[in-house]
């Protein structure tokens, strides 16, 4: 076992003569002898070593590093280099390319960039310029001569300019705030909206389709419901219709008459002659239109404002005119119906289709405005003729 001075010296002896050790930071403790930069690539702290060629503009750094784009420094082919500030969208992209209008990213002093989608076109409703601006177009709120003739730059289509860039105007279809009440691009002026953007009302002179009957006419009331004519037959007749038409009765027989005298009268032929008569199965409160509008004679005398007036027991005049503007020969007219329009009585001359001296109805008196206008209260032979009481529908 040797003695510890002994061992001593030994160890002095074999350390004292040892090579230097290296920090594993790439560099020697004697700095005079820095690995990196002696040509040879040195522990793992060294990516690359060139020697006297190292540089940091090079393919291999100072620091003995390959060069990479990230790295802080520029190399290479590398046009800039921020290192952790690289950004697509900023100064310098992340493959350490200078920002350019074309490389797909919008970047300090570019509003777009589509890349290579970038349009050579100077107007275009999308789409990126070759300067990196967004094409002029419609709604940038400047006016591009020869191709708009407005632009307020805001998407209120129911301002002044519309969205395609063109003066509001009525009959554009969009209605403009503020001047139209209405605008249906069409110019029919049946319909709600007038060819004015105004919207329809009764008093405009224009039929509202659907909804007024008239407008603006003589023969027109406030609602715009046209007059409805009422004439007394200048024939008379018994109380067998079934001769006047092709099936007997009221709706065979007498609203035949009422329709032929109105038609060789010259009334209009869209209209609907029926006669004011009742029986078991009918009446005019079940048949007739219930018309808002007058009921007037041929020279427009107003027998009534309306049905409601018409069956309220009383007229503002009587039914004394027949379709020709004559006087009726005799004042009486065959009815059976009473002022409301219902059925007087169960005497109809056998739903009128008998003309037999025992058989009865009732009549009205054409000289009459109170309830006795269709119900004298008189009960007279079937076989005796009289006039009847004709209304347009």
């Amino acid at each position: 076992m040797p003695q510890p001075r002994r061992l001593l010296i030994a160890l002095t002896t074999i350390f004292g003569c040892a090579p230097e050790i290296p920090d594993y930071s790439g560099y020697w403790d004697d700095v005079e002898k820095e690995r990196c930069g002696n040509g040879v690539i040195d522990f793992h702290s060294e990516e690359c070593d060139r020697g006297d060629e190292n540089a940091d503009d090079g393919f291999c750094s100072t620091t003995c590093k390959k060069a990479r784009c990230g790295d802080g420094i520029v190399q290479l082919d590398e046009e800039c280099d921020l290192g952790d500030d690289n950004a697509d969208d900023g100064n310098c992209t992340r493959q350490c390319y200078a920002p350019q209008c074309g490389d797909g990213f919008v970047q300090p002093g570019e509003t777009c960039d589509l890349g290579e989608n970038n349009s050579s076109a100077t107007y275009g409703n999308d789409g990126c310029s070759l300067a990196c601006e967004p094409l002029r177009h419609c709604g940038d709120g400047i006016v591009e001569p020869g191709i708009e003739e407005c632009d307020d730059g805001n998407d209120n289509e129911n301002d002044a300019c519309t969205s395609d860039c063109k003066p509001a105007v009525c009959g554009d279809g969009i209605v403009f705030t503020g001047q139209e009440s209405c605008d249906d691009g069409n110019d029919d002026n049946t319909d709600a909206c007038l060819n004015s953007c105004e919207l329809a009302t009764c008093g405009d002179n224009f039929v509202l389709e659907g909804v007024e009957e008239c407008d603006g006419s003589a023969n027109c009331n406030e609602a715009c419901i046209r007059d409805r004519i009422v004439f007394v037959t200048a024939e008379t007749w018994d109380g067998d219709f079934k001769g006047a038409g092709e099936n007997p009765g009221i709706q065979g027989g007498a609203d035949s008459i009422c329709r032929s005298r109105a038609l060789t009268a010259g009334f209009k032929g869209d209209s609907d002659y029926l006669a004011w008569l009742s029986d078991e199965t009918t009446s005019p409160a079940q048949r007739f239109y219930r018309s808002p509008g007058r009921y007037v004679l041929r020279d427009g005398t107003v027998v009534a404002n309306s049905w409601d007036d018409l069956t309220d027991g009383s007229l503002q005049n009587p039914i004394n005119m027949t379709e020709d503007f004559g006087e009726p020969s005799v004042s009486i007219v065959w009815s059976n119906t009473a002022a409301d329009g219902t059925l007087a009585s169960e005497q109809t001359c056998n739903s009128w289709s008998s003309l037999e001296v025992e058989v009865k109805s009732r009549a009205g008196g054409t000289t009459q405005t109170d309830a006795r206008w269709t119900n004298e209260e008189l009960v007279l032979a079937c076989a005796s003729e009289f006039h009847i009481y004709c209304f347009e529908q």
